[in-house]
């Protein structure tokens, strides 16, 4: 019998945040931050870093310059409760499907003793290429499991723990 994926909950403010990511013909990218429950029956998305990598119309790559001082404040912050747990990235003008590049990307992640997150997320947010396009956004989650991504419902949240509601939140994306 396959192991049942984790529910996962995303703070409200990260999907606003990521489908307001500005129209551009270029990918963009950032960091997901949260952490994996101890049972790892849920996963908790709390912060997302802005976008800071900016890459051409098919990929991008997402490094921790630009992000890991959001990430070590977030750490800090938490106490070591709030981690990374992977990237979201955009898809301007495409579907949010994972490309092989992303599946590329997860396995790397996943293999990285590094950053600690063998079943890493991926936001892949679908953007439209042109700032006047009328098109909405949208968002897909997956998470990387046995070498394959799996799609997960989001269940939006506006309740952050006492420890995430400690990570300064203000200077991390323009209002």
């Amino acid at each position: 019998m396959a192991e049942e994926l984790p529910a996962l909950f995303v703070h409200r403010r990260v999907v606003q945040r990521l489908l307001a990511v500005e129209r551009r013909p270029w990918e963009v990218g950032g960091w997901l931050l949260g952490w994996w429950a101890d049972d790892r029956t849920s996963l908790f998305v709390t912060h997302a870093t802005p976008p800071a990598s900016r890459g051409t119309p098919f990929g991008v790559t997402i490094s921790g310059r630009g992000h890991r001082d959001f990430f070590d404040e977030a750490w800090d912050s938490s106490q070591g409760h709030v981690t990374f747990l992977g990237d979201w990235h955009t898809h301007p003008g495409g579907p949010p499907i994972p490309s092989k590049r992303d599946r590329a990307a997860a396995a790397a992640l996943a293999q990285e003793p590094d950053f600690g997150t063998p079943e890493p997320l991926l936001a892949i947010v679908a953007t439209p290429r042109w700032p006047r396009s009328q098109r909405e956004a949208s968002a897909r989650f997956v998470v990387s499991r046995d070498e394959s991504l799996h799609p997960l419902e989001v269940n939006l949240t506006d309740r952050l723990p006492a420890l995430a509601q400690r990570v300064r939140d203000s200077r991390w994306w323009e209002n």
